[in-house]
């Protein structure tokens, strides 16, 4: 098959662009001719970054909002006019054949948010330019007579499409993002533990452990205020990721555990960080379906998450981890964090953390989408 891949960022480094380079690869290695429009021209090494496809620029202009419609019209064109038999767009645009909702639902990302902004933020929302433009997008997609099959990484947001678009249920997919088997998995005990050593932990220390960009949608107040009401004075807990704000290290210092919460900034391979920590926390407002779950359970780590996050459908509370109801309980997260903190210590936990993801592989992800191009392009001709 002639394959269009379609991303506005798709050298980013987010968990959409790592799912399109997977699918870009397994399509390429199955003998697949594969073009990825993207927005602008992408960095000189644009083509050698997407090895054996060819890249398309697509022409954007304007601020956020805008070049975001400037896209999907640009690319709209630059699709009719390619050679392509099916689009499979990771972006909400105004022509392709089978989206991937890997972003989830805008509309139900707003709703989840709404309830944790003041008034002002609230009133910025409803107006925002931006949220205009990408509910727009969203509604043309799921509307678009030409769209055929819908892909969604995880049941939850099957779900959100079919309550607020009323998208058929035979039209949806649910295909689950990939895991790398040879980066993410478990440590023996005494091999994860002089892991923890050489990471900085204490000996004998247990890790609480926070991945992510974007602090505040990922609930990291709520953390570090539950990690503050930890009965285990030698804990730790480790934030990995990037935020420009620097009320989180003031607020750990005024809660009083400043001296054990330590920011490792962005980190290239966060492989380690899993097989060292004894337990993750994403008391997250909204996710799809976190890679960081996924590859943290693959590593054998308990997690605890919120019941808006699509991952947690791979939990099983008291056994390989927690789903709380709201990611600002902070009661509840204190409760599963000591919880977890003693269980994930255990072998039979790591076990079944691992377990719980032991069937997700990039290359059942790449087969599975792959059936579904197939079947939007018979129902094309």
């Amino acid at each position: 098959m002639k394959i269009a891949l379609v991303r506005f960022r798709p050298f980013a480094r987010g968990g959409a662009e790592t799912t399109l380079r997977y699918l870009l690869r397994g399509f390429v290695d199955r003998g697949h001719e594969v073009r990825v429009f993207g927005a602008g021209a992408g960095p000189q090494s644009a083509e050698s970054s997407l090895p054996g496809a060819r890249y398309v620029p697509v022409p954007v202009w304007g601020g956020k909002a805008a070049r975001l419609l400037s896209f999907a019209v640009n690319c709209r064109k630059a699709l009719r006019q390619a050679d392509a038999d099916v689009v499979l767009s990771l972006e909400r645009t105004l022509y392709q054949q089978v989206y991937r909702a890997g972003d989830g639902c805008h509309r139900e990302w707003l709703r989840r948010r709404e309830p944790f902004l003041s008034p002002l933020e609230k009133l910025g929302q409803r107006l925002r330019l931006f949220h205009r433009v990408m509910l727009y997008l969203e509604l043309r997609v799921f509307t678009d007579p030409g769209l055929r099959l819908v892909i969604a990484n995880s049941r939850q947001v099957r779900e959100e499409i079919q309550h607020h678009y009323g998208v058929a249920p035979d039209k949806i997919r649910v295909i689950f993002n990939g895991l790398d088997r040879e980066r993410y998995q478990p440590l023996a005990g005494p091999d994860r533990e002089a892991l923890a050593r050489r990471l900085g932990a204490p000996k004998g220390a247990r890790v609480v452990l926070f991945v992510g960009s974007g602090f505040r949608r990922k609930g990291l107040v709520w953390l570090i205020e539950a990690f503050a009401g930890v009965s285990d004075p030698q804990a730790q807990l480790w934030v990995v990721g990037h935020d420009s704000s620097w009320r989180y290290p003031e607020l750990a210092a005024r809660l009083g555990v400043g001296g054990r919460v330590k920011f490792w900034g962005s980190q290239a391979d966060t492989a380690p960080f899993y097989q060292a920590a004894t337990v993750l926390a994403l008391p997250t407002i909204y996710d799809p379906c976190s890679n960081v779950v996924l590859e943290a359970l693959g590593c054998g780590t308990p997690v605890i998450t919120t019941a808006a996050n699509g991952a947690a459908e791979f939990l099983t509370s008291g056994v390989n981890g927690t789903v709380i109801a709201q990611p600002d309980d902070v009661r509840a997260l204190t409760q599963a964090l000591e919880e977890f903190l003693e269980l994930g210590q255990g072998y039979r936990t790591r076990e079944a953390a691992a377990t719980a993801v032991a069937h997700l592989s990039w290359e059942n992800t790449v087969q599975q989408s792959l059936e579904v191009l197939e079947e939007a392009v018979q129902e094309t001709r």
